[in-house]
This record gives C-alpha cells, sequence and structure tokens, in this order.
C-alpha cells in the first residue's frame, strides 16, 4: 500500500489542514494585491454595520474580526477563506464517516473537490460570501444527519441552528437548502420523529436569534439587498418567456455539467464497474436534497426570466455529488483505481497552485492592462511622503478595488469611494 495515499485516507484531516496551510503561504509570496471581491471587504471591515449591500454581512463580520487579531493584510484575506475551505473539506469528510462509516472513501469523497475548477480554483482566487455559504451548507447537512441518526445530543441541535443562522448570514440563497432540509426531513420517515421533538427548539430559537438583527436591516433596506441581484438574475433577458425559460434552464443543465467537469470525468472511468446505485435513507436524503434545489432553481428561472446561471451560484447544491456517487461505489481498500484517482485529485490542486505562483510573473507578458499590475505600492509610497501621519488622513478613490488595495498598505486610513460611501 502506497505511502502517500494511505496517509490521505488514513490521516484526511492532517492532510487538508497541510494543505491549506500550505495554499496560505503560497499566497503570501506571490502577490500583496487583493482581487475585487477581498478589496470590497477590506472596504465594508473599516466599519460595523448590521448590513452592508446585495449581500448579507457575515463575511464581513469574520473579516473585521480576523482583521482586529493580525491586522489590514493578505494574510489575514488568506487565512480566513483558506479556514472556510478547510471546514469546507473536513465536514465533507466528516459528513462522509458518519454515513458510510469508511476512511477510504469518506477521504475519496472530499478529495474529489479538487477536480471541481470551481473548488478548487474559483474559491481559492476569487470568491468570498459563496466560500462561507458552502462551509455553513457543509456543517448543516452533516448535523442534519448526526439528528437523523438514532442518538443525536442536544449539542447536536444546538451546533445545527449555529451552522444554518451561518448559513442564512452567509448568502441570501442558503434559504433553498433550509427549505431542502424541511421537505426532507418531512418525507423520510424515519427521520420525522427524530427531528420534529423538544430539542428542536434550541435549533430554531439560536437560529432566529442569529438572522434577527440583519433580517431588521433587510426588510428596511429592501432595495438596496435585492436591487443588483434581480439585475443579475434578469441580465440577458429576451422579453419572450418561452425563449428566457429555455434558454435559462440549457444554462443550468450546461452550468452543471460544467461545474463537476474533470469530476465526473475521471469517476465514470475509474469507478464505473465498482458502481451500483443501492438507495437507503441517506442517498435518498442527499438525491432528494438535489432534486429539490433544481425544482426551484426551474421555478426561479421561471418566474425572474433569467438566462445565464453561472457555475458558482450552483456550489452549494452540488458540491455534495461526490458524496453521493461514492455512496455507492464498494471500495474495501486502496487499489489501482484509488491510487489513480488521488493522484489525479492531488495533480490539480498541484496545477493550480502553479498557476497561482506564475501568474503575477507572467501579467507583463500578455500586453494588456490587469487590475494585478496596479502600482499599489508604488502610489502609497508617494501618498505617505505627502503627510505626516496617516491616521487622520481620508482617502477618496475611484473604486472600491483601488481604495481596498490602498488601504492594504495604509491600513491607518479611512478609505471611501462612491459606491462604499
Amino acid at each position: 500500500m502506497p505511502y502517500f495515499t494511505n496517509f490521505v485516507t488514513q490521516k484526511f484531516s492532517i492532510f487538508i489542514f497541510s494543505y491549506f496551510i500550505l495554499q496560505i503561504i503560497i499566497r503570501l509570496f506571490t502577490t500583496n494585491i487583493a482581487v475585487l471581491d477581498e478589496s470590497e471587504q477590506i472596504m465594508l471591515s473599516q466599519y460595523f454595520a448590521l448590513g452592508y449591500n446585495e449581500q448579507p454581512p457575515l463575511y464581513t463580520w469574520l473579516q473585521m474580526g480576523v482583521f482586529k487579531l493580525f491586522g489590514t493584510s493578505i494574510f489575514g484575506l488568506s487565512l480566513l477563506k483558506n479556514g472556510l475551505l478547510f471546514l469546507t473539506y473536513l465536514f465533507v469528510y466528516k459528513l462522509g464517516m458518519l454515513l458510510m462509516n469508511s476512511k477510504l472513501k469518506a477521504s475519496l469523497s472530499a478529495i474529489s473537490l479538487m477536480l471541481i475548477p470551481q473548488l478548487v480554483w474559483g474559491a481559492q482566487v476569487d470568491q468570498t460570501h459563496t466560500v462561507l455559504l458552502t462551509t455553513a451548507t457543509a456543517i448543516s447537512i452533516y448535523y442534519f444527519f448526526k439528528i437523523a441518526q438514532e442518538e443525536s445530543s442536544l449539542l447536536d441541535f444546538i451546533m445545527f441552528g449555529v451552522a444554518i443562522g451561518v448559513g442564512l448570514n452567509a448568502k441570501y440563497n442558503f434559504l433553498l437548502v433550509v427549505v431542502a432540509l424541511i421537505i426532507i426531513s418531512l418525507v423520510i420517515k424515519e427521520f420525522r420523529s427524530r427531528f420534529y421533538e423538544r430539542r428542536l427548539i434550541f435549533s430554531i430559537g439560536i437560529t432566529l436569534l442569529m438572522v434577527l438583527p440583519h433580517f431588521l436591516w433587510f426588510i428596511s433596506h429592501l432595495e438596496i439587498a435585492t436591487n443588483r441581484t434581480i439585475e443579475r438574475m434578469s441580465a440577458g433577458d429576451t422579453q419572450n418567456n418561452i425563449i428566457n425559460f429555455f434558454k435559462g434552464n440549457f444554462s443550468l443543465i450546461v452550468s452543471t455539467i460544467a461545474f463537476l467537469t474533470p469530476f465526473w470525468i475521471a469517476f465514470i472511468i475509474l469507478f464505473r464497474k465498482k458502481f451500483s446505485i443501492s438507495l437507503n435513507d441517506y442517498s435518498k436524503s442527499l438525491l432528494l436534497y438535489m432534486i429539490i434545489v433544481f425544482l426551484f432553481l426551474f421555478v426561479i428561472i421561471l418566474i425572474s426570466g433569467s438566462t445565464h446561471v453561472k457555475e458558482r451560484w450552483l456550489q452549494p447544491y452540488l458540491f455534495l455529488v461526490p458524496l453521493f456517487l461514492f455512496l455507492h461505489v464498494k471500495i474495501l481498500q486502496i487499489d489501482k483505481q484509488v491510487n489513480t484517482f488521488i493522484y489525479l485529485s492531488i495533480l490539480a490542486s498541484i496545477v493550480v497552485a502553479l498557476v497561482v505562483l506564475i501568474k503575477p510573473y507572467t501579467i507583463d507578458l500578455r500586453g494588456k492592462p490587469s487590475r494585478a499590475s496596479y502600482p499599489f505600492e508604488q502610489l502609497s509610497k508617494q501618498i505617505k511622503n505627502k503627510i505626516q501621519s496617516s491616521k487622520n488622513v481620508l482617502l477618496y478613490t475611484e473604486d472600491k478595488y483601488i481604495g481596498g488595495n490602498l488601504k492594504l498598505f495604509l491600513p491607518d486610513t479611512l478609505v471611501i469611494t462612491p459606491s462604499l460611501p
């Protein structure tokens, strides 16, 4: 049995923790510039509010806390994002252990996420709120199944309520996850008695306490909270409802396939002979979860007239597909196929790491303007030379990308923009 694959499958928690420590180190050695979403978080974390824009505020609150501890820095940005990604992989693994009681299959389910571009690449280099949403979904579903088992504790109900509260404060489309879990708990006969008992009051109470402050802000700032989302969803509207519906659903199907590529290709090639559908309550629940969510997405497309579905919008609903599939794979030990799958997953993560490392050095070779080539460090030095102290200085910048990045180099200044006053 190869040492490395044995280590990955038997010590997955240590392996994935080490992987994300390495990701933080790589980020620190590649660039001192924040990407667009990160620069927005730098701007918003200058002050506390119950709501900021079209996204719930929890990611900003967490980022604010990290900056308080470690200062406004690339390290602070990377620590929060990679910490959340670590929890996502960890809870997919823990969920796999809970449902399959197999370290091998649980670790394969989790490491599969490295073959999903939106998670191994998009989440690393671009996402913020979606990262937190995915983490909250993984934790919520884990505690959902813990409660669904015969022996569950009060702590499981409390943690379930916390996870739901985190999800609703992470991104509004987490509501689809909540609705799907409620329907599953009603439809699966064995789950009903385990959920509808007195201890569920703790889950509901904790969730309400966590959601109420932002909800009060939301209903009094409805236009700010919804306008941009509605604009994005209605982009590409042809004014013909039938055409919109077919274009939107075609985009949903294409985005679903694209999201799961290349994972599904590797899975079919390596595990098709070991795959056999045998639905139990757990696999029924996961399948029902995805069916319910996609039915709601069809309805949303019909109502909104949306014709374009982005892959990252599907992340909290599709990242559990590998786990669902491995539930039906008969694997008892590490063999040639398992070795190949693990090495492919690691190779994908290595390629991403190399691209992240090399990308800053290829900017000048492209011959095109790039945000990553903005001279923020030089500009901030010029500003420092013109002021005695940055503590009482107000910087007014053209946009949040410039403002957020200047804040990195001038952390004591207050920065505002037209879009984020």
